[in-house]
């Protein structure tokens, strides 16, 4: 009976470790937002579109936010947690969303 636990216990282990380490490897990078100030905390990101998030982040400005950014298929789409307002969300999405994916991913690092 022990065996089997330790053996369940393994298994759950490495699921675990395996998700994380699918989802690392489809993030193209990852923003933090404070008080309107973005900073790039993972992978990189064109200048251009930086730009734009900055942008878009400090009219009206964004208390506290993380914005990451995900592979999919030939684009890139956006997950945000925080204080985005949905105009604010949208707009952030067509700039993500318009950028292929090779722009986005042969950006510098940070």
């Amino acid at each position: 009976m022990e065996v089997v636990v330790a053996f369940a216990v393994a298994t759950f282990l490495g699921l675990v470790v395996l998700w994380f380490a699918a989802r690392g490897a489809i993030t193209v990078c990852v923003l933090e937002i404070s008080k309107g100030k973005v900073e790039v905390v993972q992978g990189g990101l064109s200048p251009r579109v930086l730009s734009d998030v900055r942008d878009i982040v400090a009219r009206p400005k964004v208390r506290a936010a993380t914005l990451r950014i995900v592979r999919s298929k030939d684009r890139a789409t956006l997950h945000a947690k925080g204080d985005v307002s949905d105009e604010q969300l949208q707009q952030l999405r067509n700039v993500i969303g318009n950028v292929p994916l090779t722009k986005l991913v042969n950006a510098r690092r940070a």
